[in-house]
């Protein structure tokens, strides 16, 4: 089965994942594209410092400064990388291990990179760029597109799905990998897993607890894919179940707080 990833990295949670991968089916990857940009912009029309200080809000102090440190590595070897040093937080860096082809491109659904995609020839595509895909992307593979995402589908589509399980008391939430349409987070789900919301957690360690289980999920669904029993195994991702929430706010931030401290101190 021939795979090819297209990703926007984010070095905390995203490419450990995606590592994870690769190196279980590293000879069935066709190649590798690396989309410009950064999963930690806010949406278009947001005010950045807003979004930073709503971070910083929702996360603990020492996780702060531990991943801000991550990011902060990440980009300060991307700015070094043509002096030929590999960015060891990098997917290209394992992808180089592996002798896997890494393109770096703007926009996934551009015409020449549709085109760069089809010569590929693969199978099945993971996505984990910040992009919709149009059909033109999503008609590439033999078998389809699959993502990842960190909810239990078909509830809490859209950003940051663990945080906005946790701020309504959710017991439970989880990871879907799930075959991708050109409505957000949509298509049939291939593999769910779920995990427990305890009266301890805090978002830091949901987003811990979410993505120790990610990586067996997606190589589970390529497994389910390869047997080619997978359609019999679909479940339905049903629009009418369905929420969407976009990025928190500041005020969202503050009322995790609450909802964290309540909780942690109440049992609510």
């Amino acid at each position: 089965m021939r795979i090819f990833i297209t990703v926007t990295e984010e070095p905390v949670f995203i490419n450990p994942f995606l590592k994870k991968v690769i190196q279980a089916r590293h000879s069935e990857i066709c190649g590798i594209a690396i989309v410009s940009g950064s999963i930690l912009n806010p949406k278009k029309g947001k005010s950045r410092i807003k979004y930073l200080l709503t971070i910083a809000l929702i996360t603990d102090p020492i996780q702060f400064i531990k991943k801000a440190a991550i990011v902060i590595t990440f980009n300060l070897f991307q700015l070094i990388k043509r002096t030929g040093i590999t960015n060891p937080l990098s997917i290209a860096k394992v992808a180089c291990e592996f002798n896997i082809l890494v393109t770096h491109i703007a926009n996934p659904n551009s015409a020449e990179f549709i085109e760069f995609l089809r010569q590929n020839e693969p199978d099945v595509i993971i996505n984990q760029a910040q992009a919709i895909l149009k059909s033109d992307f999503i008609s590439v593979p033999k078998i389809g597109c699959l993502n990842r995402h960190g909810a239990l589908l078909p509830k809490y589509r859209g950003r940051l799905a663990p945080f906005w399980a946790y701020v309504n008391n959710e017991k439970e939430t989880g990871v879907s990998i799930h075959f991708i349409d050109e409505k957000i987070d949509n298509g049939p789900i291939l593999v769910q897993k779920k995990v427990k919301i305890g009266r301890f957690d805090t978002l830091d360690t949901l987003l811990e607890k979410v993505f120790s289980i990610t990586p067996q999920a997606m190589l589970e669904a390529l497994e389910l894919i390869e047997s080619g029993q997978y359609k019999d195994r679909l479940i339905t991702n049903d629009s009418k179940y369905a929420c969407y929430y976009s990025s928190p706010g500041i005020s969202d931030g503050f009322k995790y707080r609450s909802i964290m401290l309540r909780r942690m101190w109440h049992g609510e």
